[in-house]
């Protein structure tokens, strides 16, 4: 009797391989009996995306069909691709009311379907399939399988893709379009919805401002609807072949996000200032001033959009972007910021100003305000009608924190399809007040947009806090947010990333135990042996990225734009000559007579951060970074060294060696910028022989600390071929360093070695002096 039961045991083990249908035991033995993917040539372009991805990497023996109306009946062995609205697939059966979804169903004969409410999440879908389900039985998908989204909305926001970093290259090679593509990809396999994709085709905006001028290098990001295409308004007032580039790079992309199912938009600084030679065409159209006093040496006008010609300029504008690019989707705006500004709004850089046709100027604060607000709505309204001429789902978020004085007014008048972004958490949501007034947003067809910091470090790539980042995500959920934005970095400048494995988890199972995800995934990036090494790392540098200062200026934008990795830390900076100061200032956010060329506190009118804030910064560095960082830095170092070289676990864990120590450079150049101010501005200060001891020695360690963080930065540099920070291979700009940054760094080091012991000083009138060669001496005027 055992033998023959042995014997049929045998025979089932055999047919389960074969094309019997009926003894499918996994997703991979049911794909096995797949003959036909089908997928409506009606349909988004992602349904051709996932049949090919399908084929190529799960169902190699099936063939592709296309057809208009794929039919509604099941079929031996063919798999329908498709996405709800296209009305002939059944999909679930009790499909969410609200949310987006994604809904996975096979049989064991190789039939069954793939079917999501949006286009981008039928390739999220697949990647399930591919990375998580192709093992699992097929019992737990004979009657389908359905899975709901987060957030409806998650823009993948990849600046390191498309935006103020755009072109940031490898150090090894340049960013090729296969490298944007896998970006892509990534998106949406982590379940992003939509993807920002204006960038200028040049490395380099097309504003040029007087000699010594910085405001210009505003312009290189964020580029306006005019940057793209032209209207009979303004048709000449950029060359051709300028317009040209930068559209065919927006197509590119766009098209490269609507393969894979994401929605492309722009983020743009609107309106933005347009050329002098265009205003001097048309003088009567002339608008706000925008520019920012203290960074500009020439006054910048927008077109006044109170005139209807102005109106219709950007409503063509607009028109003609949709009609060359129709993938895109929404549009993000920057408001009264980096050229851009609205008229009579009390925030711009020069004050409320404006044409002839907004109201009259000498009327109260409160009517000034009121006219500059509708004016303001009767703009978003005009461009969202615009945009659902075409598309009636087509999106315009903005942000009112740099127009505060008039949101209110903005806020009332805002209706379908204009959102608002934050950007920062509120302190007020999940309250009844914000629930009421969330609803009410929502009623009107609006929604609430705000961001979610993904990155563990504002400048270092690669730095993991998957800790922190599920916490924020899950915050942002139980604040009723549905629509966000998650800042990420891609996969050819970061390989391994816990973070975005976070991200991807969560929009698809918000209860996910993080403490398993982040383990699985550990165990998947270096094995079973060292993931608990890998596991600690993580949890000491989230711990550390939790603990760390981060200044909203000078540990983000600030970091480059104030040139603090390549600048000498020294107590009296105005001792080193200008000639030599010259290789890090010229690409400085500062002019030749901004305090802050020579104290770190301070910029122009601005203190950036005073000396209390500075001891507390310094305090918080030394009594809760240094410690857990250099432990992870000597677990990553110890495991390098025992796994297999060249294997995958050596790989990864060297990666993450040099970007942790890259991430301790940057802290400490942060934390020594936080002490030259304490020391440098305490000692000055100081009314009392002992208080000027105590901070002259607080200068003295800040200068010998910076200096041998600097050489460690300089010899990674030399030795690391790990993308630990983000270079412009054109050269250097404000916003980031070139392919020289290591000459810079040794010119930083030998000034700091020959002026770091001057006794600390900040000259008091440094910002009224003259440029060199100027024939007014200021002995003749500062007595005045």
């Amino acid at each position: 009797m055992k033998k023959y039961v042995l014997v049929l045991n045998i025979l089932l083990l055999s047919t389960v391989n074969s094309n019997l249908p009926v003894f499918a035991q996994t997703v991979r033995d049911a794909f096995t009996n797949t003959t036909t993917l089908v997928y409506s040539s009606r349909g988004p372009r992602v349904n051709q995306t996932v049949a090919e991805s399908l084929k190529r990497d799960l169902t190699p023996k099936a063939q592709i069909l296309t057809v208009e109306n794929p039919s509604t009946k099941s079929q031996n062995g063919v798999i329908t691709i498709a996405i709800t609205d296209e009305g002939f697939i059944p999909g679930p059966t009790n499909p969410p009311e609200d949310g987006e979804w994604m809904y996975f169903r096979l049989t064991g004969n190789g039939s069954g379907e793939m079917v999501a409410s949006k286009p981008h999440l039928l390739y999220t879908l697949f990647c399930k399939i591919r990375d998580e389900w192709y093992d699992r039985e097929i019992i737990k998908f004979k009657n389908g399988k359905l899975v709901k989204t987060s957030f409806p909305w998650l823009t993948g926001r990849d600046d390191l893709l498309t935006g103020r970093m755009g072109f940031l290259k490898k150090r090894s090679q340049q960013i090729q379009i296969s490298d944007i593509e896998d970006s892509m990809q990534e998106l949406a396999r982590l379940g992003c919805s939509h993807v920002v994709t204006n960038e200028l085709a040049t490395p380099y905006g097309y504003e040029t401002g007087p000699e010594g001028e910085i405001y210009y290098r505003f312009y290189d990001y964020l580029p306006d609807f005019d940057q793209f295409v032209e209207t009979k308004l303004n048709k000449g007032t950029y060359p051709r072949e300028y317009l040209e580039s930068n559209l065919n790079s927006l197509k590119l992309q766009a098209q490269l996000a609507d393969k894979y199912g994401l929605t492309p938009g722009m983020h743009i600084a609107n309106p933005r200032s347009v050329p002098e030679s265009l205003l001097q065409r048309y003088p009567f159209l002339r608008g706000a001033r925008v520019d920012h006093t203290f960074r500009s040496y020439k006054p910048r006008y927008t077109l006044t959009l109170a005139h209807p010609a102005v109106r219709w300029h950007y409503a063509e504008l607009l028109r003609t972007l949709l009609k060359e690019v129709p993938e895109l989707g929404f549009i993000v705006t920057l408001i009264n910021d980096s050229g851009s500004g609205f008229e009579y709004t009390a925030s711009l850089y020069p004050g409320r100003n404006g044409g002839p046709y907004v109201v009259k100027e000498w009327l109260p604060d409160d009517v000034i305000a009121k006219a500059a607000a509708e004016n303001i709505i009767r703009y978003y309204r005009m461009l969202r009608d615009v945009a659902h001429e075409t598309n009636p789902d087509f999106r315009l978020i903005t942000g009112l924190k740099n127009i505060a004085e008039e949101s209110e007014i903005i806020l009332a008048g805002i209706d379908n399809g204009i959102d608002l972004r934050l950007r920062s958490q509120r302190s007020d949501v999940n309250t009844e007040h914000w629930n009421a007034r969330l609803n009410a947003f929502r009623e009107k067809g609006s929604e609430y947009f705000t961001v979610v910091p993904g990155r563990g470090a504002g400048y270092v790539l690669g730095v993991p806090s998957p800790w922190k980042l599920h916490n924020d995500l899950k915050k942002n959920r139980e604040n009723n947010f549905k629509n966000i934005g998650v800042e990420l970095e891609p996969p050819y400048l970061v390989p391994f990333s816990v973070n975005r494995e976070v991200v991807g988890a969560f929009q698809t199972d918000p209860e996910i135990n993080i403490n398993a995800l982040v383990a699985k995934v550990a165990k998947k990036q270096v094995g079973e042996e060292h993931a608990a090494t890998l596991l600690k790392v993580w949890r000491l540098v989230d711990q550390v990225v939790t603990a760390a200062p981060a200044h909203p200026l000078y540990s983000w934008l600030g970091f480059t734009w104030y040139r603090l990795w390549v600048r000498p830390f020294v107590p009296d900076i105005a001792a080193i000559p200008e000639v030599d100061r010259e290789y890090y200032e010229k690409y400085m956010l500062s002019h030749f007579n901004n305090p802050h060329n020579v104290d770190f506190a301070t910029d122009m009118l601005w203190t950036i951060e005073n000396t209390a804030e500075s001891d507390k910064s310094v305090v918080q560095f030394d009594n809760e970074v240094w410690e857990p960082l250099d432990e992870a830095i000597s677990l990553t170092k110890q495991a390098e060294s025992t796994a297999p070289p060249n294997s995958q676990e050596w790989n990864v864990f060297k990666d993450l060696h040099d970007r942790l120590l890259a991430y301790r450079c940057y802290a400490k150049t942060l934390r020594n910028l936080s002490a030259w101010i304490s020391g440098v501005h305490g000692y000055l200060r100081a009314d009392s022989k002992s208080e000027k001891q105590k901070r002259i020695r607080m200068v003295q360690e800040m200068v010998a600390s910076e200096l041998g963080n600097t050489k460690v930065l300089l010899k990674l540099w030399e030795t690391s071929d790990v993308d630990f920070m983000a270079i412009n291979s054109f050269g250097e700009t404000m916003h980031h360093y070139g392919l020289n940054f290591g000459e810079l760094l040794k010119k930083k080091i030998a000034l700091m070695e020959k002026y770091g012991d001057r006794l600390p000083y900040i000259d008091p009138d440094y910002m009224w002096r003259m440029p060199e060669g100027a024939e007014l001496d200021e002995n003749e005027y500062m007595n005045y």
